[in-house]
């Protein structure tokens, strides 16, 4: 029986395997800093979406105030508690928005930060990959 020489001389293909597991994880540390501008960006619109929100509430609650000053100055207390409620009630949407924002931001800093472990994770990969094959050769 005779049996196929795989000497190193035999095995120059022209591919160049450092080469491509160097290519490889350049294009996966671009794709994941690529998520990670997108999760600045939507950090970024998502406080711009808190706060507009956050002002209108803001804004309806000064009405209602000035309303409930209006009615303790003039009418009496009949329809002072109705608005008493509203007023309670855009206290309560405040409160609540601002817990939905912060657990929408949290969520988005834990993307993040993983993120950011599996840059660290392809950085280090790569240098110990190189060290090896620099080795090997």
């Amino acid at each position: 029986m005779e049996y196929f020489d795989y000497g190193a001389e035999n095995l120059d293909t022209g591919f160049d395997v450092e080469e491509f597991l160097e290519r490889s994880q350049r294009n996966q540390g671009q794709r994941l800093e690529q998520q990670l501008k997108r999760i600045k960006k939507q950090l970024e619109e998502r406080d711009r979406i808190f706060e507009e929100n956050r002002s209108e509430l803001e804004l309806k609650l000064d009405w209602y105030l000035e309303r409930l000053q209006e009615e303790y100055n003039s009418v009496g207390p009949e329809s002072v508690d109705e608005l008493k409620e509203k007023i309670e009630e855009f206290y309560e949407s405040i409160r609540e928005e601002r817990r939905r924002h912060w657990r929408d931001r949290q969520e988005l800093e834990q993307e993040r930060r993983q993120i950011e472990r599996e840059l660290e994770e392809i950085e280090a990969s790569t240098f110990d990959l190189v060290e090896s094959l620099q080795t090997d050769f």
